[in-house]
This record gives structure tokens, C-alpha cells and sequence, in this order.
């Protein structure tokens, strides 16, 4: 199985059974603090990749990590995982397990790249737009429309000015540095013969 495939099966097939369960909140909160866990301590995941200890060493090392309250659904899962050698795969997992929640929940991620930090005044305005833009294009594809939009503001001194939107793996570049671009395009593509 490809690598760039397997976590979002192994999302899939998770937040599939955790729904049936009727667990997805709980199984959202579990997995983000396991994945916490792993992050504050690399170790754990050092030793999770160390091919001298065994699954059974493994599984239990990662059950004395992990809180007491959990679900026998996420203990299998983590086994499986072990079991198949794709522990590794866990942040990535986690991530669109989060992705999915997020949208059941009616919530969409937007992040927002931009050179400073953008005014309070401003985001709101741009939740507001892309709240309206999401509703009218789920209508016209017939689905359900977004009920909250959560921006996640990141700086990128490269943009010069302006801001890029990213969500649903598309791109909305309305950056300086893109508007540049396209000047820079313009001014050095072939001039056709007779018009200057």
C-alpha cells in the first residue's frame, strides 16, 4: 500500500467504524492526545520503530503512554497499526481522522497565510465571505452547507502583502507576490507582431 494512500484508508476505516460505535468524539479527542503524547516524548516514537522489541512490547509501551479511559475500538486499532508496521502513520492518520470530524461537525478549516498578522476586524470579514461562498456552492451542488468557518492564520513574509487561502486542498492566492508574478508574466512574454 502506498504511503501517501494509507493513511487516509486507515482514517477512513477508522472514523467509519467510530461512527457506527457512535464514538467519534471521543475517538477525535483520543486520538489528538496520543498524537500530543508522541510529539512531547519522540522517544515513544523512536522506540515504537525499534525493530528489536516486539509487537506485544510495542502495544504494551504504548498502552502505559496512552490514558486509562480509552476505547477497545482505538486498542485495535492501534494494534493493527503495530501489527502492520504503519504506527508511523499515526499523525498523518490523526490528521485526516481530525479533517473528516471537522466536517461532520459542519466546521471548515481555512488557513490563511498571509505577510503580518491580519486585524481581528478583517478576519471576521473574511469568515463571513467564505461562510457565504461555501453555503452558496454547497447549494448549488446540492449539499449541506458549512455552519462555521475556523481560520488558522500563519505568516509567510514571502507574500510582500495580500493573503492566500488554503482548504479542501484548493488555493485562493490573492497575494502581492502573485499579482507581481502575473505583471512579470505580461511584461516579458513575446509582443505580437504589430501591437507595441
Amino acid at each position: 500500500m502506498n504511503d501517501v494512500i494509507a493513511p487516509g484508508r486507515y482514517a477512513r476505516a477508522l472514523f467509519e467504524l467510530a461512527e457506527k460505535e457512535d464514538l467519534l468524539a471521543g475517538m477525535e479527542a483520543d486520538l489528538l492526545a496520543l498524537v500530543a503524547a508522541l510529539k512531547a516524548e519522540p522517544k515513544i516514537g523512536l522506540l515504537m520503530a525499534n525493530p528489536t522489541l516486539t509487537n506485544d512490547e510495542k502495544y504494551a509501551l504504548i498502552l502505559k503512554v496512552f490514558p486509562k479511559k480509552r476505547s477497545g475500538l482505538l486498542e485495535r486499532f492501534l494494534r493493527v497499526l503495530i501489527d502492520k508496521k504503519r504506527f508511523a502513520l499515526l499523525p498523518d492518520i490523526q490528521k485526516i481522522f481530525h479533517d473528516r470530524f471537522e466536517r461532520k461537525q459542519g466546521v471548515q478549516e481555512v488557513e490563511v497565510l498571509s505577510a503580518i498578522p491580519l486585524s481581528e476586524k478583517f478576519r471576521e470579514k473574511l469568515r463571513t465571505v467564505l461562510s457565504q461562498r461555501l453555503r452558496d456552492a454547497a447549494s448549488v451542488q446540492n449539499a449541506e452547507s458549512r455552519a462555521e468557518i475556523r481560520l488558522i492564520p500563519k505568516i509567510d513574509h514571502d507574500l510582500l502583502g495580500g493573503f492566500v487561502l488554503r482548504f479542501n486542498g484548493k488555493e485562493i492566492d490573492c497575494s502581492f507576490k502573485n499579482r507581481l508574478e502575473e505583471i512579470q508574466q505580461q511584461l516579458l512574454s513575446p509582443v505580437e507582431e504589430g501591437t507595441v
